[in-house]
């Protein structure tokens, strides 16, 4: 991968969390994975008894379904400075095995993976 500079003049982010990366810069390689059990229960008040936990659902358990990777195609990139130039970005959040970049990356995988219910009273 050619190396180049990153000239970044303001980026404003209000949030960045869960597993998430904010890069100015090329990378070589990323990988992020989260996981998340999302609770919405009527009333306010969670007893540390019925918390539930991540072996409690398969969904943690599953090996992931990822696509099958289609042929390989020849492609070639030309980058026509060695500097890459931004102004301005700006962005409420970045969350859940995101990525903010500025440059390139090689090779990223992420993964996010989350169990949301609601709990009524009957």
């Amino acid at each position: 991968m050619q190396k180049r500079t990153a000239a970044v003049n303001n980026i404003t982010a209000n949030s960045i969390g869960f597993s998430s990366i904010f890069n100015i810069g090329d990378t070589a390689a990323t990988n992020q994975k989260s996981r998340a059990i999302a609770v919405q229960q009527q009333g306010a008040v969670f007893h540390k008894a019925e918390e539930p936990q991540f072996d409690d659902y398969s969904l943690f358990k599953r090996r992931a379904n990822w696509p099958k990777q289609a042929s390989r195609a020849t492609s070639a990139t030309f980058h026509h400075s060695d500097v890459i130039h931004v102004n301005q970005v700006s962005l409420i959040g970045v969350s859940s095995s995101s990525v903010l970049q500025v440059g390139s990356i090689n090779k990223i995988v992420t993964e996010s993976r989350i169990k949301h219910f609601r709990k009524f009273r009957a």
